[in-house]
């Protein structure tokens, strides 16, 4: 639980960025089963290295 309005803060960003991986994630993977390699470019490039990092992690 947050003690102050910082950590509260730096917690939701976690949050918002732990959901938007997810859902990136999620999106390349549709992209890549469907076959669309510009798709799975576009969503590649939007990704961070740590957010490929974890998808990586993950899916290997």
């Amino acid at each position: 639980m947050a003690r102050n309005l910082d950590e509260f803060a730096n917690e939701l960003t976690q949050v918002i960025q732990a959901a938007s991986g997810s859902s990136k994630s999620r999106a390349l993977i549709d992209a890549a089963n469907s076959g669309n390699e510009a798709e799975v470019r576009r969503i590649a490039e939007s990704m961070s290295t740590e957010e490929l990092q974890r998808f990586h992690r993950r899916h290997s």
